[in-house]
């Protein structure tokens, strides 16, 4: 079995060229390990049985005057439920400014682990996969201008290859592409898909198993391109799971469960400095969604404090807390990534034992 991690999709991006606008705490990756001992020891002490010297078994209790009360037949013993009670639902949100070529391409060379992951660490296990907006926009409409696009047919190339301008391709655009924290399906601009996704029942995210080709379908939703503007990534994480959108009438329906292990990555190659609201409003509303945060596993892949001599085309912070980190360290299972690390293969270790802990911690009623 395949046990780099989970993050060989999620997990695997470099750093961008420009430099972040917020800071950092440390330098490396960050972690916080949470024993799971407490697990086996329940199990351990369910499974023991008591008998009398004569090789009966008590089912009772007995009084004083030698009475015994009779408690029927006790159940068979059974051993605890699955951990996640089977489910994990996987939320990426993915920076796509110009700065994030490197870390897009990694991200999608990273795929085949990922699905191998899903598939040999999890194999009975039922899988929601979504990539969220993370800027309430679709970066299409820059396609439309006729600097760039001029008449039909022209495409949008350079900037988008393969893009189609004018009427036909609006009548493909849907509301919830242009909603902050809405399951992706139709990426535009440069190094991204450009054309719309197809998933199994018309759905904004993933079901594994349940997609026919999910390694086609991962690189087509992950494939973000690089053509949109900075990101509020902790209020498009609150608008991901979010009731509105998660409603039977929502741009998510259905994604987020409450008795499944909700994993979150975040890969970007600046700070959050766009969102209006804080690292605490954006841990409450994910408590509030979830019930527990230890029903959550929040990940982040983000610069780190410059150690050394400083890599090309790498982004590095300059000393001070980044948003995203206060988020993640405010979860008891978290991993958090250097983009500018010479071996991700740590990181995706370190990120697939946060998700097994969890899981294993985690089993809800």
């Amino acid at each position: 079995m395949r046990r780099l991690a989970l993050a060989a999709l999620a997990f695997a991006p470099a750093c961008g060229s420009e430099m972040s606008a917020g800071p950092s705490t440390g330098p490396g990756v960050t972690s916080v390990s949470i024993p799971s001992s407490s697990t086996s020891e329940t199990s351990s002490a369910s499974s023991t049985s008591t008998g009398a010297e004569d090789g009966s078994t008590s089912s009772g209790s007995s009084s004083g005057d030698g009475d015994v009360f009779d408690m029927g037949v006790m159940p068979d013993f059974q051993p605890p439920p699955v951990g996640c009670k089977g489910k994990i639902d996987f939320l990426f949100l993915i920076a796509r400014t110009g700065s994030m070529k490197t870390e897009q391409d990694q991200l999608l060379a990273s795929l085949p682990g990922f699905i191998d992951t899903i598939e040999d660490t999890f194999p009975d296990f039922d899988t929601h996969v979504m990539v969220a907006n993370p800027d309430g926009n679709w970066p299409g409409w820059i396609c439309e201008v006729p600097e760039l696009c001029g008449t039909m047919p022209y495409t949008c190339d350079p900037f988008a290859p393969g893009y189609k301008c004018g009427p036909e391709t609006w009548d493909l655009i849907k509301p919830c592409d242009e909603t902050l924290g809405a399951g992706i399906l139709f990426n535009v601009g440069p190094d991204s898909a450009n054309a719309p996704c197809e998933l199994a029942e018309g759905r904004r995210y993933m079901v594994v198993p349940g997609e026919p080709e999910p390694a086609m379908a991962f690189d087509c939703i992950a494939r973000v391109g690089n053509g949109g503007g900075p990101p509020p990534m902790g209020e498009a994480l609150v608008a991901a799971i979010s009731t509105a959108l998660n409603a039977d009438d929502g741009c998510n329906a259905g994604f987020l469960r409450s008795d499944a292990l909700l994993v979150v990555t975040m890969i970007t190659d600046k700070d959050d400095y766009v969102s209006t609201t804080s690292p605490a409003d954006w841990y409450e509303a994910v408590v509030t969604a979830k019930g527990d945060p230890g029903a959550v596993v929040m990940l982040a892949i983000q610069p780190q404090i410059l150690v050394g001599e400083p890599k090309p085309g790498c982004t590095y912070n300059d000393g001070d807390e980044l948003e995203l980190r206060k988020l993640i360290n405010m979860f008891p299972f978290h991993e958090d990534g250097d983009c500018c690390a010479e071996s991700y293969v740590p990181f995706f270790e370190a990120a697939a034992g946060r998700v097994a802990e969890a899981c294993s911690s985690f089993v809800p009623q």
